[in-house]
């Protein structure tokens, strides 16, 4: 290994993401230059197709297939698994599967001691640890699995990373406005309308002014660096946080001063549940008491979690347009995949593994069987499969077209864990006025950097 790569799991290893992005649509991305997926479109499809032929009559062969998830994703992948081992009887799937607390740190240590699965779920963010570290994860482009289904511009910004496609997308998304519309009629708030930054403040003030009980929104840690923090600075610059080319930040000190202030004012002006409140229910923001009350009256989410929001209230849930700054260069959300399959590239059943992929991934049978467990329509397959039966809903199609317009690429190096964890620490001391906006956002540049520097 060598000593660059023996730095990038030290700083990887102790840090973990969480970013839940997940929807189903058609991508922002199709008018974007044509896609690797596209340029191997017949020797993808063919090499499927010899690959598929041959496994009824293979010797026996065992994958070992690893993810996280909930209960739920866990029963429908081992259905998908039996399914998959009925049409291919010379093939068994050892399943590993767990939470997501301690996922990320066991995959990294089976990488690195050469033990790692055959097949793995894992997130866009964690891939240039995994390839910093030793070119862990097979360029798909290269095995049987068809890319060409996937929607327009789904694998170059989510699967692609240095010319590989390492992952498959599961998954594809982005974030709206959830609102509690018993909560707008009675508050004069327009779902129709793009608000800005701004406007929400004057607006949440109003509302916190008027009753103490009462907030206009409620956000995580997480949602904080995700869905207000990120999304400022994009909406300054129009393109994702770090350019992969030059492994620069695409910000200046100055966005980010002004995206800490405008947090921080969310606070002051009542806009924003009290953070230390908030934060209780962190990762399930629709467990919040007052939410579910109705006294608060939006929450900045992913389109994924459009049931979730609609469940969790007795009063009707829609959605509306992501809010963003004057003259924005982009809505500052991404339209795109978080978390999909990738392949040991040192598995001594690629090929298998392959065609296990692209079963999950591309069989009408399969997507049925796994329904939006996995994952929410990343090809086109499954908007046929799942748009049909119903299994995608109106909210969440709605959310979907609502972030689509203006949306941005984002890339891998972007979501990188320790950038995340580095924003959320300086979000935190902030709103808990332990240092101004200004000094957060010099010491986000200055660690951004030192983060930056060990992955070049």
């Amino acid at each position: 290994m060598t000593r660059k790569g023996s730095k990038a799991i030290a700083v990887a290893m102790s840090m973990v993401m969480a970013f839940g992005i997940a929807g189903c649509g058609e991508s922002a991305a199709a008018d974007t230059t044509q896609s690797a997926a596209e340029t191997t479109a017949a020797e993808s499809g063919a090499a499927e197709t010899q690959a598929a032929e041959s496994a009824a009559t293979e010797e026996p062969v065992t994958l070992r297939y690893a993810w996280w998830g909930s209960d739920n994703r866990h029963e429908a992948m081992l259905a998908m698994i039996e399914a998959f081992e009925a049409k291919y009887p010379n093939i068994t799937v050892e399943a590993e599967y767990q939470g997501y607390d301690g996922y990320y740190e066991k995959i990294m240590t089976e990488l690195s001691s050469g033990t790692a699965p055959d097949v793995m779920q894992i997130e866009t963010g964690w891939i240039p640890d995994i390839q910093g570290a030793g070119d862990y994860l097979a360029d798909l482009q290269t095995l049987p699995v068809d890319l060409t289904t996937l929607k327009p511009g789904l694998l170059d910004a989510s699967g692609m990373y240095n010319g590989e496609a390492n992952l498959f997308p599961c998954t594809v998304g982005s974030s709206c406005v959830y609102v509690n519309t018993e909560f707008a009629s009675a508050h004069g708030i327009d779902l129709s309308k793009v608000y800005s930054w701004d406007e929400l403040m004057e607006l949440g003030s109003a509302i916190h002014s008027e009753n103490e009980d009462l907030y206009l929104m409620t956000a995580d840690t997480d949602i904080l660096n995700k869905l207000f923090f990120q999304p400022y600075l994009v909406q300054n610059t129009g393109v994702a946080l770090i350019d992969e080319e030059t492994m620069e930040m695409t910000f200046t000190e100055q966005n980010a001063a002004d995206a800490f202030q405008m947090i921080l004012d969310m606070y002051e002006s009542g806009t924003l549940e009290p953070f230390g409140e908030a934060n209780t229910f962190a990762g399930s923001m629709n467990q919040d008491q007052r939410w579910i009350n109705g006294e608060i009256g939006a929450i900045l989410g992913y389109t994924g979690n459009a049931p979730v929001y609609q469940d969790s209230t007795t009063a009707a849930v829609d959605v509306m347009a992501f809010p963003r700054i004057e003259n924005a260069k982009s809505n500052g959300i991404t339209y795109a995949g978080n978390r999909g399959a990738a392949i040991n590239a040192n598995s001594e059943n690629i090929d298998t593994a392959a065609l296990f992929v692209d079963y999950m991934m591309n069989d009408e049978e399969a997507i049925s069987i796994l329904g939006t467990n996995l994952g929410f329509c990343p090809t086109t397959t499954a908007d046929k499969v799942l748009l049909a039966d119903g299994t995608v809903g109106e909210l969440q199609t709605k959310g979907i077209e609502l972030a689509q317009p203006d949306s941005y690429v984002t890339n891998a190096t972007s979501g990188n864990t320790d950038l995340a964890t580095t924003s959320k620490d300086l979000i935190e001391e902030v709103v808990y006025g332990e240092v101004t906006p200004e000094e957060a956002a010099a010491e986000l540049m200055e660690k951004y950097q030192e983060i930056l520097d060990l992955l070049k």
